[in-house]
């Protein structure tokens, strides 16, 4: 496989879980992994969100795939995606959203609601108030039940995101899925069962369970998502991204990923 030369400046993204290195060039996106195999992670959830409904909501999700690059004069395994921003086009997510037009102490407001579907109410009707985009509680919901069904428990909310063009807003695409799929390895060690680490899992934003935030959201709004990926198509997602990490992981991640979504899709 080829190596990508890069010469685009790095930046830390800041999340709950450390910081990822990303940068765009060439009017691509790039992210290293950082605690596992996180590239992957966001290849195949991405792939497999090709068998969804997404896109038949009205909403988008962002298209990742593998890269093996040469950073810091070490060879590094990522993925990269495209720059899905319109010219003039602006990302803004939901923390500076509530910061810029509830104000300070949004946080606070938020905890004083009295139960999980109170603060997903909320989080809808002032995203709408701010943006007008009168579906978002259908859209958080199926974020919500996309990141359940990979697992990813890295959903604060400077991952959740509006788009800005003026003063017009629109749906952003579903992205950033690399805390998916046990890909921390860190946190998740691979020479413990997986099913163990399953019962883990945190969902965010609400830290809470991914069931409970799940079932709060569609207690408003009602079920969203709908996939018809079978374990042969799991497989096939998985052969290509594999390749870019250790033949003596390959199994054990494989085995890791399939566990992971047949568990959370049970649930779900």
């Amino acid at each position: 496989m080829a190596v990508r030369l890069v010469t685009g400046n790095r930046i830390a993204e800041t999340s709950s879980k450390g910081n990822q290195e990303k940068w765009l060039e060439n009017d691509r996106w790039y992210k290293l992994d950082l605690f596992g195999y996180e590239g992957l992670a966001e290849t195949v959830t991405s792939q497999l969100l090709q068998h969804s409904n997404i896109e038949e909501l009205g909403f988008r999700y962002v298209t990742y795939c593998m890269e093996r690059m040469k950073v810091h004069q070490r060879i590094r395994n990522g993925c990269s995606s495209s720059n899905f921003l319109m010219p003039g086009e602006i990302i803004l997510t939901l923390a500076d959203l509530f910061r810029k037009g509830v104000g300070p102490d949004w946080q606070g407001v938020v905890a004083r609601q009295p139960n999980l579907a109170g603060k997903v109410r909320w989080m809808v009707e002032q995203t709408i108030r701010l943006t007008e985009l009168e579906q978002f509680g259908n859209y958080l919901t199926l974020l919500f039940e996309v990141d359940m069904l990979f697992g990813n428990e890295d959903r604060h909310l400077n991952n959740i995101a509006v788009l800005r063009r003026g003063e017009k807003f629109d749906y952003c695409p579903i992205f950033d899925f690399g805390a998916g799929l046990l890909s921390n390895v860190r946190d998740y060690p691979m020479d413990i069962e997986p099913r163990s680490h399953m019962k883990l899992l945190r969902a965010q934003p609400l830290n809470t369970t991914f069931t409970r935030q799940v079932r709060a959201a569609r207690s408003l709004y009602g079920p969203q998502l709908q996939w018809t990926f079978t374990v042969a198509e799991i497989t096939a997602a998985l052969e290509e991204p594999l390749k870019f990490y250790a033949e003596r992981d390959r199994a054990y991640i494989a085995n890791r990923i399939k566990t992971c979504i047949h568990w959370q899709a049970a649930k779900l």
